[in-house]
């Protein structure tokens, strides 16, 4: 596995190939409505559109985590940190977050799942991010929501596993291709089916992109994220041999920035 760390300074920007990643991961914040004066005026209006408190919490902690954990490597104020989210398709506001302004050049992604969100950022190389909690199936096996995700080859690697741990392996499976779809930019648009990587129990790579669309794509670097209040995770990077992942607890550099 790649080297982490949970406590650290960050780095310089990455080196060519091998590239740094910085990774925050917070539970969601409490009363999300203290927070709303750091968002821009498009993302106080996508918050006015959630229904339930705690998807406006897990939205408002991934922008101000974003901010503060990106001030922190460039050295701006959160409220100077400008994202922008626009759809490639439709052009609504949703999608991946670009970052622009000051901190221009720095990529980044956000997930959630639990109550927990990750953002992670790297310096010049569009990456993925994702975190997916795991929820004990009722009965052992392959759950039937990953039907259209497996390609057959994955099937069988999760299949050969003993019936107690195929359902984690698909977990593993679908973080790693979310965390790929992410980085590309393409996101659940794009069938998971159509590449395969690595079984759950081997280091995470893109095996083989499938149609002659595809064929000539280039492999992101992959890598599986330690386990944090059961949930699962991945980070795919665009450009890159390997990764060099920094895994830091969100919640400290909130508190730091907008202290």
């Amino acid at each position: 596995m790649m080297p982490m760390t949970v406590h650290g300074t960050p780095l310089q920007p990455s080196s060519a190939r091998t590239v740094t990643c910085h990774v925050w991961v917070s539970r969601r914040l409490p009363r999300p409505e203290r927070h709303l004066g750091l968002l821009d005026e498009a993302e106080r209006a996508r918050c006015s559109g959630f229904v339930h408190e705690r998807d406006l919490s897990l939205f408002v902690t991934g922008r101000v985590l974003a901010r503060s954990a990106l001030g922190s490597l460039t050295g701006l104020a959160p409220d100077a940190v400008r994202l922008r989210t626009r759809c490639a398709g439709c052009g609504g506001a949703h999608g991946k977050p670009q970052v622009i302004g000051e901190a221009a050049g720095w990529e980044l992604s956000i997930s959630h799942s639990g109550d927990l969100v990750a953002v992670a950022m790297a310096d010049g190389h569009p990456l993925g991010v994702d975190v997916e909690q795991f929820l004990t199936p009722e009965e052992p096996g392959i759950p039937v929501e990953y039907a259209l995700v497996l390609t057959p080859e994955e099937q069988a690697a999760v299949e050969s596993l003993p019936v107690e741990e195929r359902a984690g392996a698909c977990l593993t499976l679908w973080t790693r291709k979310e965390a790929v779809l992410k980085a590309t930019g393409e996101g659940l648009n794009t069938p998971m089916d159509s590449f395969t990587v690595s079984a759950a129990d081997q280091p995470p790579a893109v095996l083989a992109w499938h149609g002659a669309e595809t064929s000539d794509r280039p492999f992101p670097a992959m890598v599986d994220l330690p386990r944090i209040d059961g949930c699962f995770g991945a980070l795919a990077v665009l450009g890159a041999d390997s990764i060099t992942p920094y895994v830091r607890p969100g919640a400290e550099i909130v508190a730091e920035r907008l202290r």
